[in-house]
């Protein structure tokens, strides 16, 4: 019986947004080259069918541009408050595998095999030179390394440096920022979830810059993937590789 009441609720107001839409004398497609939303999203909230958005986030921030668009005030329907359709929902933005990488996975299969085998074959080789050719090789090596090192004493003899004109630097730390960081040039929004916690739940514009220090394992999740540039430690993130036809993509940062 509650199903049945959130589905009348969630097509009662699509209707309104319908009907007033249609009071501007606009089009779908009107509408979503002035918000710049898709028209898939248009669709779903006037028809009450949220299947398409692939979490809550993201049904209710495109849900409020339309509503102001539209000069509306309406309330957001319940369709979360079931937890396994809020969860069918969301698992559509879980990116899957690229087919187009296969080739490249076996590719690199058989360039490790080419490797094993000049590697072994390299092995077998110095098996069978002989002993002489080895002491030979030994000799040769000790006698150009003390070579070198008489060299070197005799550079540090004929230059003694001035120990008033040395400056002791401290060795340089090495420290990893943990840094996220993105740059908008395209309405987007994002959703960060540390350790399956959600932490960030907001929506981009274009020139909007965000970042943010996180340590993994975490997962990002962006709508309309081309709009953005992000980075984490300095290293490109590419989002479009792991987008699915709705244009979200999932990436996840595993704990390493």
């Amino acid at each position: 019986m509650t199903d049945d009441l959130n589905i009348s609720i969630e097509v009662k107001t699509g209707k309104i947004f319908e009907l007033a839409r249609k009071e501007l004398g606009l089009t779908k497609s009107e509408v979503s080259e002035a918000t710049f939303m898709n028209i898939g999203y248009v669709n779903a909230i006037e028809s009450g069918d949220y299947s398409i958005f692939p979490s809550e986030g993201f049904a209710k921030a495109y849900f409020i541009k339309y509503q102001n668009f539209l000069s509306l005030e309406c309330e957001f329907p319940p369709i979360y408050n079931d937890k396994n359709r809020q969860e069918e929902i969301i698992n559509k933005s879980i990116a899957k595998i690229n087919p187009s990488i296969y080739p490249i996975i076996r590719v690199t299969g058989i360039f490790i095999i080419v490797v094993a085998i000049i590697f072994f074959i390299n092995i077998n080789f110095l098996n069978k030179t002989s002993e002489n050719d080895i002491e030979t090789i030994i000799e040769a090596s000790v006698v150009n390394s003390i070579k070198e090192e008489v060299e070197e004493v005799a550079s540090i003899n004929n230059s003694i440096p001035d120990k008033s004109n040395i400056i002791e630097k401290e060795p340089p730390t090495s420290k990893t920022s943990n840094k996220l960081m993105f740059s908008f040039f395209d309405e987007c929004w994002i959703e960060i979830y540390s350790y399956e916690e959600l932490i960030v739940s907001k929506l981009f514009k274009y020139g909007d810059n965000f970042d943010l220090e996180i340590e993994r394992p975490f997962k990002v999740v962006v709508g309309n993937a081309e709009a953005l540039e992000a980075t984490y430690n300095g290293n490109s993130i590419d989002f479009i590789a792991n987008a699915n036809r709705l244009n979200v993509s999932t990436v996840l940062f595993n704990d390493e």
